[in-house]
């Protein structure tokens, strides 16, 4: 089963902390995931999720 996490164009391109897996809940978004991971947590979030969001028309090769 495929799930939607993020659905907003604007974080297209950058790294976004979510809450969990349940609560999809953007907390922080940036350019560098460590920054992303350091807001998150400065916001009392103990174990944010971290997630990419390719921008549009990107390839990615896993």
């Amino acid at each position: 089963m495929e799930q939607i996490l993020i659905k907003e164009n604007k974080y297209n391109g950058t790294y976004v902390a979510i809450k969990d897996f349940d609560d999809n809940t953007v907390i922080a978004n940036g350019k560098d995931p460590k920054e992303v991971y350091d807001k998150a947590v400065g916001k009392g979030h103990s174990d944010p999720v971290i997630l990419f969001i390719p921008a549009k028309d990107m390839v990615q090769i896993y």
